[in-house]
């Protein structure tokens, strides 16, 4: 038999507390499918009961029961016992830290290149249109994908937050060009009656793809894919409330208004979501039809982003639908998806596959989808939308990656040692090599992601001033950054927030973010470029060039590189 755990518990009598306050009920089953290698098999799993919003209480019962710890053996270091397998007090290598900064450079100079009327090169891609890649033969990347642009104009937008005191420069014309440019082919695209579906029934919003000139992509593809619509919403409502936070209007005459906005694009997308939450789509990778951890939690986001814009603009028939759905997609991504399990420590992004046996679970998408999903400077963030960087199955998860394909690509055997980051890619079963199939290879979005999630969790540890709590599956980790005892008789390990073995270990974490880094630059090319992957067995870049999701990976993650190593700064020298 088995046992829950408390947490467990607690969210079900949680639930149980608030169960049909809105009368809102789920279908009675999900059916999840693989159409991997044309083995259709469902997998039947039981959907989330009625339950409704409370939020406030619900935290603050989570808080009371977090804290009580008398069932667990717990060590607590303060001052002494740890040390770090790294010179701390060596200053980082000047040679190192001048590439990233010109690499970063060149990957935001190719991110705006590469997105119709901003970049120079391209004179058959719509405006707004954001490019994969201009790769046109073996392998053709030549399309916009919707997730793809969400994304990489979503580094658009943190780059006009992280300059808001460069605003009026002249290149800033070029980035707000770049975002409101895209916003108006959203509304363009959405409108493209598809293989996907109608406009009119909003099925097309989950077309994956179209091509450059904004035309519908009418060949066979893994469709419909739903985190398309959710992305959009995300990237539209933080520029939208950085706009209005700063008192800036749209600069772009065809965009009308903030109403319009709203009206046109924000809300077709979200009532898609409303609708389409819980039925199958394909994967990020665009190779499964089932249920994805990915999707999920970045559709949860685009939901409670959603709420608070409606609030905004009064909606609030439209704001009630949204915060039922959110509450049903929450309990469905805790309780019934089976993407955290007992039975693993990491997260499982697509649950069908394990049950089925053809995988074992673990993706780089779960990671993207923390990121994706987690706005780190709102606290509620972390309460509201499951599997924050600080959720200890995140970095479980990291660390089974690397543990896997530390071994697994033979480019990573170079280095004999744990403590340093290694080249990953996407899952440990992959065999896309980028043009067809066969082996698959590290990927620059991979290796970007680990080192963002790194230093994600060390910005929010520093900032809000959080102990560090280490769980036992994860001594193995630790042990091989500081000295850690992995075979130590505990449960759990905490360092306290500004003792001497939080600081070593927290700073041993920024060294260890910086190695996957260093990765990177060894396999970049000459001057800055990235494709797609590199070989795992020479290094070698291989598949679509200069890949936009390339290069805004690596401008995120050394975005957090400073934003956490700012933080980190500020609380050694007070």
């Amino acid at each position: 038999m088995k046992y829950m755990t408390g947490h467990q518990v607690l969210e079900i009598c949680t639930c149980m507390l608030l169960l049909s306050a809105t009368g809102f009920s789920a279908p009675s089953t999900f059916v999840a499918t693989t159409n991997i290698q044309n083995n259709n098999q469902p997998v039947l799993l039981s959907p989330p009961n009625s339950i409704s919003l409370f939020e406030s209480f619900i935290s603050y019962i989570r808080l009371l029961f977090s804290r009580n710890k008398r069932f667990k053996k717990i060590y607590t270091f303060v001052d002494s016992d740890i040390e770090s397998i790294y010179e701390l007090n060596i200053t980082i290598n000047e040679t190192f830290e001048s590439w990233l900064e010109e690499q970063k450079r060149f990957s935001f100079d190719s991110i705006l290149e590469n997105i119709g009327g901003v970049g120079f090169k391209y004179n058959d891609v719509a405006e707004g249109a954001v490019i994969a890649s201009p790769s046109k033969d073996h392998p053709n990347y030549y399309y916009q994908w919707t997730r793809d642009a969400a994304i990489t104009i979503s580094s658009l937008v943190e780059f006009l937050e992280d300059n808001i005191d460069s605003i009026g420069d002249k290149n800033m014309k070029r980035v707000f060009l770049g975002i409101e440019s895209y916003i108006k082919n959203s509304y363009d695209l959405q409108r493209i009656d598809n293989l996907s579906g109608k406009w009119e029934t909003l099925d097309g919003l989950g077309e994956p793809k179209f091509m450059v000139d904004s035309t519908a992509f009418n060949e066979n593809w893994g469709r419909p894919q739903r985190d398309g619509p959710g992305l959009r919403v995300i990237t539209l409502t933080n520029y939208i409330n950085f706009l209005l936070d700063n008192d800036f209007d749209f600069q772009t005459p065809k965009l009308k208004s903030f109403d319009f906005v709203y009206q046109e694009i924000l809300k077709p997308d979200l009532s898609y979501i409303m609708k389409n939450w819980n039925k199958n789509g394909f994967d990020l990778w665009e190779e499964v039809d089932s249920y994805h951890l990915f999707t999920s939690l970045t559709l949860l986001k685009a939901l409670k982003n959603g709420i608070k814009i409606s609030e905004k603009f009064n909606d609030e028939e439209f704001c009630t639908k949204l915060r039922e759905t959110f509450i049903a997609l929450r309990a469905f991504i805790l309780f019934d998806s089976g993407f955290k399990s007992l039975n693993v420590p990491y997260l499982i992004e697509t649950p069908s596959l394990l049950y089925l046996g053809k995988r074992c679970g673990l993706d780089i998408g779960s990671l993207l989808a923390t990121l994706r999903a987690h706005d780190i400077d709102d606290p509620s963030d972390i309460i509201d939308i499951p599997f924050s960087v600080e959720d200890s199955a995140v970095l479980s998860t990291l660390f089974a990656l690397v543990n896997d394909m530390k071994f697994r690509y033979p480019i990573n055997h170079e280095d004999g040692t744990f403590s340093k980051g290694v080249a990953l890619g996407r899952y440990p079963e992959d065999i896309y090599d980028g043009y067809g199939l066969s082996e698959g290879n590290p990927w620059f979005i991979a290796t970007a992601t680990a080192s963002e999630v790194l230093f994600n969790l060390i910005y929010l540890l520093y900032k809000n001033g959080n102990d560090l709590i280490i769980p036992k599956d994860q001594f193995f980790f630790y042990s091989s950054i500081v000295n850690l005892n992995p075979n130590m008789k505990s449960d759990e390990v905490i360092m306290p927030f500004g003792s001497e073995a939080f600081i070593k270990t927290t700073l041993s974490l920024l060294r260890y973010a910086d190695s996957f880094l260093e990765v990177i630059h060894k396999h970049v090319a000459e001057g800055g470029h990235m494709s797609e992957q590199f070989n795992k067995y020479n290094g070698f870049m291989e598949g679509a060039e200069d890949l936009t999701w390339s290069y805004g990976s690596f401008w995120s993650a050394v975005r957090w590189r400073r934003k956490a190593n700012q933080v980190v700064d500020l609380v050694l020298k007070s």
